[in-house]
């Protein structure tokens, strides 16, 4: 008698085992379920912008900038009286191209602080491959020097990203510019305007 339960408890302990073995095979087959892979993103849908960390004249990014639309700014040293600025900037144009800082703008830069007077106005903005050309100068001298603040902007340039660029940064730089300045000699003066880093993303 004790021999017969002994083997009707091993045979329920063979398929309580199998079950498990079986439970077992199926957790694992679902486990195995292959994921969908991460999307990796390789094409830019926005433009980033570090303003320079130091500068006399500096190009800050403008708050009116969106994401594949990039304003910048020329701003100048404090407490400096002028009449008016000039400057070559150069991008890379396979990534971006000049564009105009606002729809209202009749060129592709905006002028700042400086009374241009009626027309003829001495201003220019145009560009050639990667670079732009901007000028605002006040005509004559009749009109008062501008005095500039911490937050005066002289003029604004700005840039569109193209279609189907790749990941990465974006070559820019100023060429040279030159200002008239009403505390030094009134012929224009050389000056360094600081950049800073423009990235795809």
């Amino acid at each position: 008698m004790t021999t017969r339960n002994f083997m009707i408890t091993s045979a329920r302990a063979k398929w309580t085992l199998s079950g498990l073995a079986l439970a077992s095979l199926v957790a694992c087959s679902g486990s195995n379920t292959p994921s969908t892979p991460p999307v990796i993103k390789t094409i830019a849908d926005r433009l980033d912008y570090a303003n320079p960390t130091s500068g006399t004249y500096t190009l800050v990014k403008d708050a009116s900038s969106t994401s594949t639309h990039l304003v910048l700014n020329l701003l100048g040293p404090a407490g400096t009286q002028g009449t008016g600025v000039g400057f070559y900037l150069s991008a890379d144009s396979t990534k971006v191209t000049w564009a105009k800082p606002a729809n209202t703008d009749s060129i592709l830069a905006r002028n700042g602080v400086f009374d241009l007077g009626t027309t003829p106005q001495l201003a220019i903005a145009k560009t050639s491959g990667d670079q732009i050309q901007v000028g605002f100068y006040q005509k004559g001298t009749t009109k008062p020097a501008v005095t500039f603040t911490a937050t005066s902007v002289l003029a604004s340039v700005a840039l569109d990203l193209k279609s189907s660029v790749p990941l990465g940064g974006v070559t820019f730089s100023a060429v040279s510019g030159k200002a008239v300045l009403t505390n030094g000699s009134a012929a224009p003066a050389s000056i360094v305007i600081s950049t800073g880093t423009i990235t795809a993303n």
